[in-house]
């Protein structure tokens, strides 16, 4: 069966009839910024990684990378080598610091109305509406940046990500939650009323590989907004990098960083990803066996495709692809295995402004 572009923006626009599970890749964030990225992030640990002090061990494991990475490697694969400890940190202090760097200045962009995250106006449409019953969007990022909070923030959307308290603020998302309940007044028996209460609806963040603003504080993983830019030298950033020891570290923070984020993925059957990239070898598994196994329905917006995603569309039997097409300009290519080959349209559908406006209608 051939797609056509009715049958496609009719199937796209179904798919929300149901609220999704979100998946956020660094995607969304270069679209504001290039800093955010893979390839700036490859060029900043190259510069500045040999610079700092390393033990006999460290540099011979930043050598291998090296390496590596001149022989065509990608930075996730070549980092596979790194396992001294205080070459992971090095990893995470130069990592941060260009990350910090954007997201300061993006930050202050999107708080002065100077700039918009891509998908605001996806997100609150999404968690406007919520069904009363079930007043969660639950969203997942690898993303270190703040631009989801930042952009939540200047759209007037609530969110959690599993944090309570001040300054220091503990993981704790049984609190979380009773802080999510607002009263309200409803006709009891004999017509009084009577206060009861209802979840509000809002974002449950699972930034499962940490953030800017989450440290290692007196044995446990604590968020910290004012240490985001610049920490002090005894905090140590929960952030986890690039290569094989990243399973280790997430294992060290389970509870805190993906716990939560498995069951919920466990609980769902709807799933959507924007900016996605597919990189994840832990998190990937859970999407196969959901898009793949289970046959659950799908949808990735992106503005490039690769060969994970086109693996992942062409094995799933309800899984759709929009990206942009690579035949150049700002066409868009549209996906489904159900159909016979691709749909191309003329316009770019791959934006996800241009995606909320066409399909979710805002």
């Amino acid at each position: 069966m051939i797609l056509s572009e009715a049958a496609a923006l009719a199937a796209l626009r179904d798919f929300f009839h149901e609220c999704p599970f979100v998946f956020i890749g660094s995607g969304m964030s270069c679209a504001l910024d290039l800093r955010f990225g893979m390839p700036a992030l490859r060029e900043a640990l190259v510069a500045n990684v040999p610079g700092r002090s390393l033990t006999v061990q460290g540099k011979a494991e930043w050598s291998a990378v090296e390496v590596a990475l001149s022989n065509g490697s990608d930075l996730e694969s070549a980092m596979d080598a790194v396992k001294d400890d205080e070459l992971l940190s090095v990893v995470s202090d130069v990592t941060a610091e260009l990350v910090a760097t954007a997201d300061r200045e993006c930050g202050f962009q999107i708080a002065d109305g100077e700039a918009i995250w891509p998908a605001t106006t996806l997100i609150k449409k999404m968690v406007d509406c919520l069904a009363e019953g079930d007043p969660v969007l639950h969203v997942l990022t690898p993303n270190y940046d703040l631009l989801l909070e930042y952009a939540c923030d200047s759209a007037l959307v609530s969110y959690s990500n599993g944090f309570i308290r001040g300054a220091f603020r503990g993981s704790d998302w049984d609190a979380v939650e009773r802080a999510m309940l607002v009263p309200q007044k409803v006709k009891g028996s004999g017509q009084k009323l009577k206060t009861v209460w209802l979840g509000k609806k809002h974002i449950r963040l699972y930034k499962v590989h940490g953030s800017l603003d989450y440290f290692e504080h007196q044995g446990s993983v604590v968020e910290n907004v004012s240490w985001a830019w610049r920490p002090p030298k005894s905090a140590r950033r929960v952030m986890i990098t690039p290569g094989s020891s990243k399973y280790e570290a997430m294992q060290l923070h389970r509870r805190e960083l993906q716990q939560t984020a498995d069951v919920a993925i466990d609980g769902s059957n709807r799933f959507l990803f924007l900016g996605y990239g597919f990189n994840d070898a832990h998190l990937d598994n859970y999407i196969r066996r959901k898009l793949v196994d289970e046959g659950c329905p799908g949808l990735i917006v992106t503005r490039d495709s690769n060969d994970r995603i086109e693996q992942l569309v062409a094995e799933a039997s309800n899984l759709w692809l929009v990206c942009k097409s690579d035949t150049g300009g700002r066409a868009t290519r549209i996906f489904n295995r159900k159909f016979e080959g691709s749909l191309e349209i003329p316009r770019e559908l791959w934006e996800i402004a241009t995606f909320t406006t066409e399909v979710v209608g805002c």
